[in-house]
């Protein structure tokens, strides 16, 4: 047993491939510890794609597990009701890591370098929905060329519900021929006294100075036939 364990130890091309296959937390986290050689494979290719910092043209298409895990507001399915989707603020504040969040506001936050799924997401459509008295207003914009990582996810989609009686949900599509490989859909109800300010504290907002930014072109403002399904 100890001369197949060395064999591995002792081999960069099988390190590397037995590396690969650790959960992703033990292979972020834990990996790098054990040794400089380790260290060293975990900075290589195929470790990189296994820890989605690299993207892997060639995987079947595959969330990232370690961001569904620390962030389900994003990837949890949308549900019956368009008025409680998965993304609202007390979601948001209530996700894993949320008690603890110095280290995930980080510039360096392993997180925000993250590719979201493998192969990369590269094109979303933003659908942002107002339901008003006069009637329910939708407008539109694709955002293209992304290989979108996390940070860049978060901080598109968190501004959207900083605010009373807004939510959104983010439906996947890979392997579809659609126009965007996932849609962030927002639905937001206007308020007759809307409250000011933010409604998620400087714990859920990323650092200044390190925000993603995307610039988001939106079309005309439509409106939608009342109690069409978003």
């Amino acid at each position: 047993m100890s001369t197949a364990r060395d064999t591995v130890n002792s081999t960069p091309e099988l390190l590397e491939l037995t590396l690969a296959q650790l959960p992703m937390r033990d292979l972020l986290l834990a990996a790098p510890l054990v040794s400089k050689t380790w260290l060293t494979i975990t900075l290589s290719p195929t470790v990189q794609r296994a820890l989605f910092f690299q993207p892997d043209p060639q995987s079947e298409p595959v969330q990232n597990p370690l961001l569904v895990e620390l962030f389900p507001p994003f990837f949890a399915p949308e549900g019956q009701n368009r008025w409680a989707w998965p993304g609202q603020a007390s979601a948001i504040m209530s996700m894993p890591w949320s008690k603890a969040p110095d280290a995930f506001r980080r510039a360096d936050a392993s997180w925000r370098r993250m590719l979201v799924t493998q192969p990369p997401t590269q094109t979303i459509v933003i659908r942002e929905i107002n339901h008003a008295r006069m009637g329910d207003f939708e407008r539109q914009a694709v955002l293209r060329d992304l290989s979108l990582r996390m940070g860049a996810l978060y901080d598109l989609s968190v501004p959207f519900i900083d605010r009373v009686a807004s939510s959104f949900c983010i439906r996947w599509h890979p392997g579809l021929e659609l126009e965007g490989d996932l849609t962030l859909v927002v639905m937001a109800t206007q308020q007759c006294n809307p409250r000011s300010g933010r409604i998620l504290d400087e714990r859920f907002h990323s650092q200044p100075g390190i925000e993603e930014s995307l610039e988001i072109k939106f079309g005309q403002s439509v409106q939608r036939p009342r109690g069409q399904e978003p």
